[in-house]
């Protein structure tokens, strides 16, 4: 369940301040369902359209459905049950090359903010020490269980890319374990079930603070090469709906770019705005990540035949067989192209 924004002031005050670049939203309100796996900040755009008001200034309103791992939103989306997921580009490809009619109609993050964390108990175990470089992590990470929301997730596939980079058989080296969302994976690793997790905010910087456990390995730091220029989430929607409800798919990318306009001209406002999603979260951690994320969030909805590429030789790590999906069939761009043109002048 998500929090909603009881920043009113602020928001209004921001909707005000950005430009509606002649768009003309629909003439009743549109409820479309949105698939996650709970709050996360690498959704960045998403909330900043929804907290300051545009996706209601676009006539739609949004109606989260919280299904857990990744895997079940984009079966959510392929079956129709959800309209859109905010969900990793990999695994939506992945389902695309099984059949799935999906495809990305807006980027939305630009990096890999999936933490690992370990345990002292596993760090002690391993010899991993704060501050290790990916390759001497990789050398020691064995005999340990890392959770992940689901086989076959973003979370599971980077965790796996690492190890086969360098060599490591993942599934003799380690036990790697699907717990669904979040908030299981960090209860379960608090509880010493486990003995890591891979997680994005607030969870890793939580741990942290709460003293069990410490970041191994955050992408978000750089250092991992394979990782380099390869984008993360999207705006995932079924083939279907992009050709039934253009003018809908139209004002939910319209929204996320004048989101991106916004956060670029009022930064700290947004950081601000964006804490109602992270009610639970400490001042001070969520001060420590949120201009970490906002650097990384997507400047344009548009996705490059580039960033595809580096995406696909990342798949490819991991992939038994080379990925069949070529851009133009998952990439549709016609709605970012759109919306970058009239919003980001």
């Amino acid at each position: 369940m998500f929090v909603k924004l009881k920043m009113a002031a602020i928001g209004a005050a921001l909707v005000l301040s950005s430009s509606l670049g002649g768009w003309q939203a629909a003439a009743e309100e549109q409820t479309i369902t949105v698939a996650t796996p709970g709050a996360a900040l690498h959704f960045y755009p998403f909330y900043v359209a929804e907290a300051a008001g545009l996706f209601k200034k676009d006539g739609i309103a949004i109606q989260w459905v919280d299904v857990g791992a990744g895997s079940r939103q984009i079966a959510a989306v392929a079956s129709r049950s959800a309209d859109f997921a905010v969900v990793g580009m990999q695994p939506s490809i992945s389902a695309r090359e099984n059949g799935a009619d999906l495809v990305a109609v807006s980027g939305l993050f630009n990096a890999y903010p999936i933490q690992l964390v370990l345990s002292k108990a596993a760090m002690e175990k391993t010899g991993i020490t704060a501050g290790m470089g990916i390759d001497d992590v990789v050398s020691r990470l064995k005999n340990v269980t890392i959770a992940v929301t689901g086989i076959g997730s973003t979370t599971d596939v980077l965790l796996r890319s690492w190890l086969v980079k360098r060599g490591v058989k993942p599934d003799e080296a380690i036990t790697i374990q699907p717990l669904g969302n979040p908030g299981a994976m960090f209860a379960a690793f608090e509880q010493g079930a486990i003995d890591g997790v891979m997680l994005g905010a607030p969870w890793p910087e939580k741990a942290e603070a709460d003293g069990v456990g410490t970041i191994i390995v955050d992408p978000l730091k750089g250092g991992i090469p394979e990782l380099e220029g390869v984008p993360y989430t999207a705006i995932i929607a079924a083939g279907s709906l992009v050709k039934e409800k253009p003018e809908v798919v139209g004002s939910v990318v319209h929204a996320l770019t004048e989101a991106m306009k916004l956060t670029a001209a009022e930064p700290d406002k947004v950081g601000e705005m964006l804490k109602s999603y992270f009610p639970d979260t400490d001042e001070a951690i969520y001060k420590a990540f949120e201009p970490r994320y906002r650097g990384k969030s997507s400047a344009t909805p548009v996705i490059s035949k580039e960033e595809y590429q580096k995406l696909l030789d990342w798949i490819s790590i991991t992939s038994d067989k080379p990925v069949t999906v070529t851009f133009e069939q998952f990439v549709d761009n016609q709605f970012a192209d759109k919306a970058a043109a009239e919003v980001l002048k």
